[in-house]
């Protein structure tokens, strides 16, 4: 019998013969439950950034859709330094050190502040450099980089993930969301430029950060967050890579719109830009699954190798059937999507995005693999992977994008990023390769 105390009232809704084999199981109860708030967060992004998205590149045309995407791409190489790849480390050492957590999250808060206003300022140095000083663009640069100083407030998430508690940051930073959408939708309505919508970004990381510290106040940490020096040394010592890493991710993420704008131009960038909503439908899955489940896998690890493999394998073979699930639907329905929300100006999005949904799967088997790297420690293939990645994205772009335009850009970044999430761990790591296919390696039980 089901005892009210112990299994979660969500209970009710699911099969039988599921709520059988996780009764009791409190630990799984709160992963399950924390990774119902996460997709929350993520689906209401996604769908709500993909309607929204699809009216202002209407609204904005390619061109000017083109020029705003180059600006973000542009600004978030520099972004993606700024959490000093951090994330997942202060998560484990939360979960397993809880008494130790103002410590840990006051040092983070501290690295980040003065990391994100350097790196504000040296965005603003490069881009005036390499592009100019005059024109709207430096004031859309500015704007949307404004983000990376807001951005330290998401330290406050860390600590509520380390806690299960990622409803009360998905709440706050919803909140944010849903209202900067809303003034996209007015800006459109009175037909504001091209800028308001960049000091839209400012605004809305300003008020993410101001809910989650109101969130914050309703679930604090034990005592007030405090700096500690010999802590910092110790969380950049295992980080850096991932740092890296991080930083070589976003190139290989970015590097083809940087590339499509410098070689194809602004309207062929707003093509390729239109798309990147539709995928975050689906990379928004694993990231959702990884996240919720990293302080479960942590504990698993601690159970030992067989249960720590174990629990992979289950977790790759569920995204093998998300992404062939993605690719049929996103092959059947490309065209109309398309044509209903960006118009025909957009068309010739529409082979685009029948290729780059082929990166699903580089994508999910990516996040999945970040879980292994973290707890066996191997934040040095993390590196070696993703440079990897970037080196054949900017390799690939060079050759295929005078060659198929757009759609070179999407047959690299498929490249790349298999290069990236899976094919080089047969070099770096057989096992980790094996797991990625669902293949038990000996040893694991059942």
């Amino acid at each position: 019998m089901n005892s009210p105390h112990t299994d979660p009232d969500w209970f009710r809704y699911i099969p039988h013969f599921l709520s059988k084999r996780l009764m009791g199981r409190t630990q799984l109860h709160k992963a399950i439950h924390n990774s119902g708030w996460i997709f929350f967060d993520k689906i209401l992004r996604a769908v709500l950034g993909l309607i929204v998205g699809a009216w202002v590149a209407r609204y904005l045309g390619p061109s000017g859709f083109g020029e705003l995407a180059y600006c973000i791409a542009f600004i978030g190489i520099f972004q993606s330094v700024v959490n000093l790849g951090l994330d997942g480390i202060v998560v484990r050492e939360i979960a397993s050190q809880p008494k130790r957590a103002s410590i840990i999250l006051g040092t983070v808060f501290q690295l980040r502040l003065l990391l994100g206003f350097a790196l504000w300022i040296l965005a603003l140095v490069v881009y005036g450099l390499s592009n100019t000083f005059n024109g709207p663009g430096i004031l859309i640069v500015a704007l949307v980089g404004a983000g990376m100083i807001f951005q330290v407030a998401d330290t406050v998430d860390l600590w509520f993930q380390g806690n299960s508690q990622s409803k009360r940051s998905v709440l706050a930073k919803a909140l944010a969301y849903l209202i900067s959408n809303a003034i996209r939708v007015g800006l459109i309505l009175l037909t504001a430029p091209l800028i308001a919508f960049a000091a839209v970004i400012a605004f809305e990381g300003a008020l993410t950060a101001y809910a989650l510290k109101i969130s914050y106040h309703r679930f604090p940490s034990e005592g007030a967050w405090k700096k500690h020096l010999p802590e910092a040394k110790k969380l950049l010592k295992e980080s850096w890579p991932y740092m890296i890493s991080g930083l070589s991710i976003m190139l290989y993420m970015r590097i083809d719109q940087l590339m499509i704008k410098n070689m194809l131009g602004e309207r062929e960038l707003g093509i390729f830009a239109a798309i990147i909503p539709i995928s975050n439908l689906w990379s928004m899955v694993p990231m959702a699954i990884c996240t919720s489940i990293a302080p479960l896998m942590a504990r698993k690890k601690l159970e030992g190798p067989e249960a720590f493999n174990a629990a992979l394998v289950n977790m790759f073979r569920f995204f093998w059937i998300l992404c062939l699930a993605v690719i049929g639907i996103i092959l059947l329905l490309s065209r109309p999507v398309i044509q209903f929300m960006y118009g025909q100006a957009y068309d010739e999005a529409i082979p685009v995005l029948n290729i780059y949904v082929l990166t699903c799967i580089p994508v999910f088997m990516g996040c999945g693999q970040g879980l292994w790297l973290l707890n066996e420690r191997k934040s040095h293939l993390a590196l070696i992977q993703t440079v990897a990645g970037a080196a054949a994205s900017i390799a690939a772009n060079l050759v295929f994008l005078p060659l198929w335009g757009v759609k070179g850009a999407a047959i690299a970044a498929v490249i790349s990023y298999l290069i990236s999430a899976m094919a080089i761990n047969v070099f770096l790591s057989r096992q980790l390769f094996v797991l990625q296919l669902g293949i038990k390696p000996r040893g694991v039980n059942k």
